[in-house]
């Protein structure tokens, strides 16, 4: 596409070769990582650390794209809540967002200027790889040169186009005219800077002043390199303007103030006070669980606004990593307590929001799908056994109980379903029942019966779920994952002194499914308390479905379910699904028995009711 000799080239085949994407995919995912290992190697507590990375990732994102957008893009923004499709982006306006967001943090998470720092090195490296997807993509190019260190472009480039239209070259011309490679400058310049801060890596500087430093010298730099850059390639203040003799574009004029600005910041804070005046280790930040999880419930609510329209696929799954890995470590903080101790709310809440994130971090535009509504309601019931001993030696005499459970489950759920280029589907469901059981208190050396009850005990679940499935082609590869929770009082946790106490119950679990395969032939699938499932036996799956020569409408899936038994907790299940032609009614039938105390059974029947498509008005 490139080359520095200007009269060759590397040619793109149709010049739509997307360069730039995996680039930026790759310096995105390179900067995360290296965040992460500087705030491990700070001793920075990770639950905070990574609400940090998660505001400060999704703020350099729209930074980016805010900066770069048009008048007339910004009135619509404005007006009509909408995010415009442009495609430009500017890295100066990620870095001022995202240092204004820290600044904001900073005192709230309990961090140190020193933070700041952290980013510095991270950035430059970044910036580094992500210049190579410039050069290669043609963006950001320069001015024609007659230089031998030009770089010519195949037709359809950016630079080709830009010297086509203003008639530089002819329509018909093999390449564009060498150019200046300001990609390749940009380049070097991040790669020095970065050496410089690995350099300066010990000097005992005061917090923040790194980061200053390399955002002065890039600063700087780039308004050395936009005297050799074309305007055609740069998307923000590339208007000219004459001031006392100096001829610069807008953008050149805000960084002749900034650049200065911000080095002789640098080297005010180096001079304020000697160096042994800075203190040596960096003051780490106290874990804020309520803060953290209000951060992150107020990103639900911006990535929910966004959607796709502003966020490419690989900026959701960022988001996504991020805000389910502070919600889980949250949940792990809050369930490493004593049984006692544990309040499920305090569980329950995290977990609640990472499903949020699932279903608001994957929006997609209401005019692109084909969206219905299923309704379903069912009951089941199921019974197991347990022998339990407790007791012995200094804790007092060894007893044995014995707890026969029946119990049975009644419940609903409502589902949407999105079909677009992947299948989406969200859903709640709500359930309710009791379990009879039958308890028998035993002397172990003898047999002999002590004591015998029974009592019936209400259970209830809260069910939310999100189901995602790929793209289904006839003989084709496809998978699918379902991720939810189950809320409530979901199963009895046996204990010896059931008879004199209040029983126990598990109250919060996951609902966890994956599929792979050839959906119509044969997939592989294992999923855990799914639905109804989750209640009264709470029960895990691993079998073989096969959609019976059709995408969707029937399945049959046949393995080996796992649930809690005195004995063995191993049965043998079929399952399926079976949609009545066109009346929108689908029967799903379960059954699964060890063929001794331990068996379910369930059935539900659904009705699913298209939904029309919002009609957008033209004004």
């Amino acid at each position: 596409m490139a080359t520095f000799l200007p009269s060759l080239h590397w040619a793109v085949p149709a010049a739509h070769a997307d360069y730039y994407t995996p680039f930026y995919v790759l310096a995105s995912g390179l900067n995360l990582v290296l965040l992460l290992r500087e705030g491990w190697r700070r001793g920075y507590p990770m639950r905070s650390w990574l609400v940090v990375l998660a505001c400060s990732s999704l703020a350099f994102i729209l930074g980016t794209k805010l900066l770069a957008l048009s008048g007339p893009e910004w009135q619509q923004l404005l007006t009509t809540g909408r995010w415009p499709a442009a495609g430009a982006r500017s890295v100066l306006g990620g870095a001022l967002s995202g240092t204004l967001l820290l600044l904001l943090l900073r005192r709230p998470l309990g961090f140190s200027w020193q933070m700041f720092d952290a980013f510095a090195l991270p950035m430059c490296l970044a910036l580094t790889v992500q210049c190579v997807g410039c050069v290669l993509t043609g963006c950001c190019f320069g001015e024609a040169t007659a230089g031998g260190w030009g770089l010519t472009y195949a037709p359809g480039t950016w630079p080709y186009v830009a010297q086509v239209a203003q008639g530089a070259i002819s329509a018909s011309a093999a390449h564009s005219l060498p150019v200046h490679p300001t990609q390749l400058y940009t380049l070097l310049l991040c790669a020095g800077v970065g050496a410089l801060l690995l350099g300066t890596r010990h000097k005992p500087w005061p917090g923040g002043s790194r980061n200053l430093l390399h955002l002065g010298l890039l600063l700087a730099g780039r308004w050395l390199i936009e005297f050799w850059r074309d305007a055609a390639g740069e998307p923000v203040g590339a208007t000219v303007h004459e001031h006392s003799g100096l001829v610069m574009n807008e953008l050149q004029w805000v960084l002749l103030v900034l650049a200065p600005g911000l080095l002789g910041l640098w080297i005010w804070q180096l001079r304020r006070q000697p160096a042994t005046a800075y203190p040596q280790y960096e003051k780490l930040p106290t874990v804020r669980p309520r803060l953290n999880l209000l951060a992150v419930a107020l990103l639900l609510l911006v990535t929910g606004w966004l959607g796709t329209s502003a966020l490419s696929l690989p900026e959701i799954l960022v988001m996504k990593a991020l805000l389910l890995t502070v919600l889980v470590l949250e949940a792990g903080a809050a369930l490493r307590g004593s049984a006692k101790q544990l309040r499920p709310t305090r569980v329950a809440l995290p977990l609640g929001l990472a499903w949020v994130v699932f279903v608001l971090t994957s929006q997609v535009p209401a005019d692109s799908t084909t969206t219905t509504l299923e309704i379903t309601a069912g009951a089941g019931n199921g019974a197991y056994f347990e022998d339990v001993q407790d007791g012995g030696g200094c804790s007092g005499p060894l007893t044995r109980t014995t707890y026969d459970h029946r119990y049975a489950v009644q419940g609903a759920t409502v589902e949407l379903h999105k079909d677009n280029a992947r299948h989406t589907t969200f859903g709640v469901g709500v359930w309710r029942g009791r379990d009879k059981i039958a308890y028998q208190i035993l002397d172990p050396p003898t047999g002999t019966v002590l004591a015998v009850a029974d009592s019936s005990l209400a259970l209830f679940s809260v069910n939310p779920y999100v189901e995602f499935t790929s793209a289904l082609r006839p003989g084709k590869l496809g998978f699918g994952y379902r991720t939810g929770l189950q809320l409530g009082r979901l199963h009895h946790q046996g204990r010896t002194n059931s008879l004199t106490e209040d029983p126990e119950f598990q109250k919060v679990s996951l609902d966890l499914g994956v599929w792979a395969g050839v959906r119509e032939k044969l997939y592989v699938q294992a999923d855990v308390n799914q639905g109804g499932l989750g209640v009264g036996n709470p029960t895990a799956r691993l079998s073989l479905g096969s959609g019976l020569g059709q995408l969707d409408g029937r399945h049959l899936l046949l393995g080996m379910a796992f649930a809690e038994n005195k004995g063995s907790s191993k049965m043998g299940f079929v399952s399926g699904s079976l949609r009545l032609g066109q009346t929108g009614i689908t029967f799903y039938p379960y059954a699964a028995t060890n063929f001794a105390r331990l068996h379910q059974l369930h059935l539900r029947v659904g009705y699913r009711i298209p939904l029309p498509k919002p009609v957008r008005v033209r004004r």
